[in-house]
């Protein structure tokens, strides 16, 4: 074979692969578009059609029957199986072009955000496919019942969900059912899908790739921690809740911990104590360091890079999750994807930047992973020796929402003298930074004792049962706060002495609730903190295949005047972030803040 004869065949073989290449690329785009279209009307069928709010349709078997077919149809073949999915075989739909007010406001009594159908106006699409698309979204629901949705509005479990508790997360279409489930859950149940900062039918076509490679239990995993990331709802990180997602580790590949507590802020990560004395003996770094760059990386980058899968409203939150403030589970995000156990740090110790060697715990040492777990102990025991009630001097007591709990709450007979008690004092520090344990001591036993009547102190929005998607203002007084049945009126007067409320980014759902709640008792009110979660409203929890739950926001909160609460959370009066000196003593700073205001008016 002569030279040029060589050189024609292997032309003639790289235009073979490059052409048999894109032919695959076209397949792969053809097969993906299709599965977009799919999950989309799929997810319009399973939310607004009467077949399937009577029940009538198995929304998991019918996904997982026509996947395969609908991925390699070509248009004449798709048009015919979505008009076959479409028509309407359950009870005699009612009908209307014109439901709602078209408003954007938070005054009105429907929340109208999130309801863009345009999708449905597919140039793919035949005339008849379009009709049958667009009666659906007209559809109305009169039975008061759903056969996917709770009927009662504050039950969070989205009925009907199969889990598949043995599943083994290796069958492409079992995972795009995850994939169609989660995604048309939060864009017909999610109130907040409107102010999200990615397109969510943008997240469906960039995930469909992701998702048809999945092959275990880690890419699995991964997948659905990237839908729960895309949200920007905090309640969404549920999903890394230790009964729940199983390859944290894995996924952030957090082999190495630090030999301190530390707190992320966006100036860099403070060094609060050491997990014992002989580890501060032998370091180089010191408590109240802040750790500025690492490995040469600078630190709001480095935490960037380690917080784009953390499910959060905002930055303060995603701090938060790299923190090892409050954490019990063992998490040490800020350091995950480590390849040395010994790390370069710049630091900034009182206004003076020196290099400085970090070396780390290795997990894989038993008696690192000792030292670890003793001082994660150490941590719980001090948290619950915290008291729920606390005189500070005779002039304020100190009410810790986190550790008041359903056993600590008066009898009827001691109501009055508690009342009293409370009345007399010349301020009331309400502390929101731990998550609320008795809802009743907030919505009943305070108000009660406070002397103040129910009253309507946020927009309370939920799932409209008659069109899904849309949210209605739920105007009913026990929605927001504990109505008596047997005519019991609150104690006395309104207290009229100062109310505090420490907030921090660890104030988050039901502690923004009550936080607001609070700061409406009265013109005396002030909010001492930082940003909070940015996530108030019941949970919804949407079970997966393989007995997983993904959770997110369920309803609509606003302050009265139209504000919004999600991912901005409560904004507070006097702005208060503990400073790296703060972090690394003894007391607590906030609480002292508190205490001087109260004393001091400033």
């Amino acid at each position: 074979m002569t030279i040029m004869q060589k050189v024609l065949l292997l032309l003639f073989f790289l235009l073979f692969i490059s052409f048999n290449g894109n032919a695959q690329l076209s397949d792969d785009k053809v097969e993906n578009q299709n599965i977009r279209e799919f999950i989309q009307i799929w997810g319009l069928v399973k939310y607004r059609s009467q077949k399937s709010i009577a029940g009538e349709f198995d929304a998991d078997q019918v996904f997982l029957d026509l996947i395969e077919t609908v991925k390699h149809a070509d248009k004449q073949q798709f048009n015919r199986l979505m008009i076959e999915l479409t028509s309407n075989k359950g009870p005699e739909p009612m009908v209307s072009k014109q439901v709602y007010p078209k408003s954007k406001l938070i005054d009105g009594p429907y929340l109208l955000n999130n309801v863009d159908f345009h999708w449905i106006k597919d140039k793919r699409y035949t005339s008849l496919l379009k009709e049958q698309l667009e009666d659906l979204t007209n559809q109305i629901n009169t039975s008061g019942k759903h056969q996917y949705v709770p009927e009662l509005f504050y039950q969070g479990k989205l009925p009907n969900e199969e889990a598949y508790a043995n599943y083994t997360f290796d069958k492409e279409a079992m995972n795009l059912l995850a994939l169609a489930k989660t995604w048309n859950a939060i864009e017909y149940l999610f109130p907040y899908k409107y102010v999200m900062d990615k397109d969510w039918e943008k997240v469906l076509t960039a995930m469909i790739p992701d998702f048809r490679k999945i092959r275990d239990r880690a890419g699995y995993e991964k997948g659905v921690l990237m839908l729960a990331a895309a949200i920007d709802d905090t309640h969404a990180g549920s999903f890394m809740a230790a009964d729940n997602m199983q390859m944290v580790n894995t996924i952030f590949d957090v082999r190495y911990y630090p030999p301190f507590d530390y707190k992320a802020q966006a100036n860099g990560l403070v060094i609060k104590k050491f997990l014992n004395d002989s580890l501060a003996a032998v370091s180089s770094l010191k408590k109240g360091d802040i750790i500025v760059a690492i490995d040469g990386i600078k630190i709001k980058q480095w935490l960037k890079d380690r917080s784009s899968l953390l499910p959060a409203s905002n930055d303060a939150v995603k701090y938060r999750e790299l923190s090892t403030t409050n954490n019990f589970r063992g998490d040490v995000l800020a350091f995950s994807d480590l390849r040395e156990k010994v790390l370069n740090v710049k630091v900034n110790r009182q206004g003076t930047k020196l290099d400085r060697k970090l070396v780390m715990l290795d997990r894989k040492d038993q008696p690192s992973v000792k030292i670890i777990e003793s001082h994660i102990k150490q941590e719980v025991a001090k948290a619950k020796a915290f008291k729920g009630m606390e005189a500070l001097g005779n002039d304020i007591t100190l009410i810790r929402a986190g550790h008041v709990f359903d056993k600590d709450l008066p009898d009827d007979e001691d109501m009055a003298r508690l009342s009293a008690e409370l009345k007399s004092k010349k301020a009331l520090i309400f502390d929101m930074r731990k998550y609320p344990q008795s809802p009743g001591f907030f919505t009943y036993y305070i108000p009660m004792l406070l002397g103040k009547a129910p009253f309507p102190f946020a927009r309370y929005y939920t799932a409209d049962l008659r069109q899904i998607g849309i949210f209605k203002y739920k105007e009913e007084l026990e929605t927001y706060m504990y109505v008596s049945k047997d005519g019991t009126k609150p104690i006395g007067e309104l207290y009229m002495g100062q109310i505090v409320i420490l907030v921090n980014e660890n104030t988050q759902s039901m502690g923004e609730w009550y936080t607001m709640m609070l700061r409406q008792f009265s013109q005396n009110t002030t909010v001492i903190g930082s940003q909070t979660a940015g996530a108030d409203g019941d949970v919804r929890r949407l079970t997966l295949p393989g007995n997983y739950e993904f959770c997110f926001t369920g309803q609509g909160i606003f302050y009265p005047d139209g504000r919004e609460t999600q991912r901005t959370g409560i904004i507070p009066d006097l702005y208060f972030e503990p400073t790296a000196e703060d972090l690394s003593g003894t007391t607590d700073a906030q609480l002292q803040r508190a205490i001087q205001y109260i004393q001091e008016g400033e």
